[in-house]
């Protein structure tokens, strides 16, 4: 019965994320018509024939309504398809695929990082609550809460490329070698973004555990004889996961969309720059299909998170299979 209601709660959430997709493809393809200036200009370049613009606009369609253009791209996207570039006429894809990869690898190492660190140190400062470990993790989460990406990212270039010289300063991928012999390549930006993200998460994991720490079954625990390890590992771990999913999802939308500073700071050729570009030159068809992509990681995201809660709280479970 839980299954069948969690099913249907599943397919109702799906088809609100995909109506949320339509909308936000449907105002990103609006505001970029009200951009300054003529993508096929912008293509061929100010001086150029006339004639050569508008047989430009008439082959990729800018010469037709609005709606026909939308309707055409989002019909194309269904089947994979999200059109080819204005300026170089290769399949967007193909374009902005590589560097989808660089930000993929960025976002997850990040992601994998944030999660086991975020418990093992938010757990430790609430075991220590108030002593000398507790103020060695919660101090520099207070300071990293307050600072920007590209100020960390400015910061550890100074300090572990620029002066002791352990890694690279910026992070210029080439195409003609493999990712995993570039791999000190992401470090840095890892770094960078696990410290912007790690910091919200351990204190939200620090409130929980407190006040889970302070639970009666937890002190009834404890009188039963059960070890430290084993209190926090079958009462206060599985207690503190649940409320802070929804912390974790939230930075973890945040590094789906929030990289593109990151990528600028050490020049990593990722899709923050391919988005940038992609403004820059009026290329219709990449803007929509980057907005597209960093829209559909948020929502699968969340979308991940609400049933991961709901499968773990049995309150919850109980609730659904009720209605």
């Amino acid at each position: 019965m839980a299954f069948a209601h969690i099913s249907k709660l599943l397919a109702a959430r799906m088809a609100l994320s995909i109506l949320t997709l339509v909308a936000v493809s449907a105002v990103v393809f609006t505001a970029t018509l009200f951009l300054p200036g003529d993508p096929a200009r912008a293509a061929l370049g100010a001086k150029a024939d006339p004639a050569a613009v508008e047989a430009l606009r008439t082959e990729f369609g800018l010469d037709r309504p609005a709606i026909v253009q939308y309707v055409s791209w989002a019909s194309g996207v269904v089947f994979g398809d999200f059109g080819r570039s204005i300026p170089s006429g290769r399949p967007v894809w193909e374009m902005i695929e590589p560097k989808a990869i660089n930000t993929v690898i960025l976002t997850l190492s990040s992601l994998l990082l944030l999660i086991p660190l975020s418990f093992l140190l938010g757990i430790t400062a609430a075991l220590w609550r108030d002593r000398l470990p507790d103020h060695i993790i919660t101090v520099p989460t207070i300071v990293l809460v307050a600072l920007p990406e590209f100020v960390v990212g400015t910061v550890l270039i100074v300090v572990f490329a620029v002066s002791l010289h352990l890694f690279p300063p910026v992070s210029l991928i080439q195409g003609n070698r493999t990712l995993l012999s570039q791999s000190t390549l992401f470090i840095l930006p890892v770094v960078t973004l696990l410290c912007t993200t790690l910091a919200q998460v351990v204190r939200m994991v620090r409130a929980v555990a407190i006040e889970v720490l302070a639970a009666e079954y937890v002190y009834m625990a404890r009188l039963r004889g059960l070890g430290p390890l084993r209190v926090i590992v079958r009462h206060v771990f599985p207690n503190v996961v649940t409320p802070s999913i929804q912390t974790i999802a939230l930075n973890a939308a945040w590094l789906a969309g929030g990289v593109v500073v990151t990528e600028a700071v050490f020049q990593l050729p990722g899709i923050g720059s391919a988005f940038a570009d992609a403004v820059i030159n009026r290329d219709m068809p990449t803007v929509l299909a980057v907005t597209l992509l960093i829209t559909g990681t948020y929502v699968l995201i969340n979308l991940t998170s609400e049933i991961l809660i709901i499968l773990l709280n049995p309150r919850l479970r109980a609730q659904h299979a009720a209605h």
